[in-house]
């Protein structure tokens, strides 16, 4: 993790992620649920990594373990994501199924 996650000062880390294993949509949305707690700036650092910089708001938060807790989220968006990709479309007729119309109800009650 060394590699991944370093500290710039006491209050800014910088966390960089593979391209390759993170989309877009999963690093703006983790990094998201971190802006109560911290500003952060998302750039490219290379062709193959992009860095996710975080600075406290407020000095009494330990912007290590928020760093770590968003490799966490990340992991975590991702994975919804590829799960959406693979298995979306069973959700989607789950969905359709239970809210279609019921043909022929009076045929299927019994008073």
């Amino acid at each position: 993790m060394k590699d991944i996650i370093s500290q710039i000062s006491e209050q800014k880390m910088l966390v960089k992620l593979n391209k390759e294993l993170y989309e877009k949509m999963a690093v703006m949305t983790a990094a998201y649920k971190f802006t109560d707690l911290c500003t952060i700036l998302i750039e490219p650092v290379d062709e193959f990594t992009v860095g996710v910089y975080f600075e406290s708001k407020n000095n009494n938060i330990n912007i290590e373990k928020i760093s770590k807790e968003f490799c966490n989220e990340v992991l975590d968006q991702q994975v919804r994501l590829d799960i959406e990709k693979k298995y979306g479309n069973i959700r989607e007729l789950i969905y359709q199924q239970a809210f279609a119309p019921v043909k022929n109800l009076d045929k299927e009650i019994k008073i």
